[in-house]
């Protein structure tokens, strides 16, 4: 935060320029607080839908959070097409090499 160093020393402004420049930075400022605000109260909005509270109160019950099962429902399912890619390839192997042993 850039402008807590001005604040704090409380420069004498003595020129119109000067004026005109704090204006200016105030109005940088107070557009950047709005925007800041802006982001929370949408935040704050999404956190108070009821699929959120809903997921936020049964990741309670769990004990898990929604990251923690997000990635568990993945690694399942990469661990359930991986064993049958490894399934189908055994068959294929045990395929070729019974042909290889009756020739």
């Amino acid at each position: 935060m850039p402008y807590c160093s001005n604040y704090l020393q409380m420069q004498k402004i003595k020129t119109i320029k000067q004026l005109k420049a704090e204006k200016q930075q105030l109005a940088q400022r107070r557009s950047e607080l709005e925007k800041a605000i802006k982001y929370d109260w949408r935040d704050v909005k999404e956190s108070l839908r009821p699929g959120n509270v809903a997921g936020q109160v049964f990741s309670t019950l769990t004990g898990k959070n929604e990251k923690q099962e997000a990635d568990s429902l993945i690694a399942g399912a990469v661990s359930k097409i991986a064993a049958r890619v490894t399934k189908k390839l055994e068959g294929n192997l045990q395929t070729k090499v019974s042909r290889w042993f009756k020739k």
